[in-house]
């Protein structure tokens, strides 16, 4: 059995997120966030579910969830995944775009998984300056060049990734989180 090693380190200066999932066999079952995620698997096989699509990603592989996509996950390669992650809030991430575009809008990717060695060239430098807690200046720039190239490469208004359901999940959670202690 593999060691399961879990690490997030917040980066107090540019507001997000790094983590890194090393050893982790285990599924993770549907769910979504309400921040940005922009991972990359360093390695293992996984089948994943976003946005009622299927999708096999393996090493190399860049993954982008919006904020309300739906996604889950499962190993299938008998080995463990090793992945490494970033979580950026709306406020970041507009703040962000309008750094890189001149418009304070928030982007919505239209692509899942993409391989793309320029994003990949980014985004684990980056990584690995946050999880080492570096206080290199570059570290502004480089997530510049990251996001500047997603929304370039990926990016459309965000009102267009938005799931036709999304007011119906809204007040499904509002409800849920009203009456959590209740049996529903």
């Amino acid at each position: 059995m593999n060691r399961e090693v879990k690490t997030v380190v917040y980066d107090s200066e540019l507001h997000i997120e790094a983590y890194r999932f090393e050893g982790v066999e285990q599924p993770f079952p549907n769910h979504f966030h309400e921040y940005y995620v922009i991972g990359f698997m360093e390695g293992g096989r996984r089948r994943l579910s976003c946005r009622n699509r299927e999708y096999t990603i393996a090493k190399g592989d860049i993954v982008i969830f919006n904020p309300g996509d739906n996604h889950a996950c499962v190993q299938t390669d008998g080995g463990a995944l090793d992945y490494r992650g970033f979580n950026i809030t709306k406020e970041v991430m507009l703040e962000l775009a309008a750094e890189v575009t001149g418009r304070r809008a928030l982007p919505g990717f239209t692509r899942t998984v993409v391989s793309d060695e320029d994003v990949t060239g980014c985004l684990r430098p980056l990584h690995e300056l946050i999880m080492n807690s570096s206080l290199e200046f570059d570290r502004e720039e480089r997530l510049l060049l990251l996001i500047s190239l997603l929304i370039q490469r990926y990016g459309q208004p965000f009102e267009e990734c938005v799931p036709e359901c999304r007011e119906e999940i809204e007040r499904a959670c509002a409800y849920m989180e009203e009456h959590y202690t209740e049996r529903i």
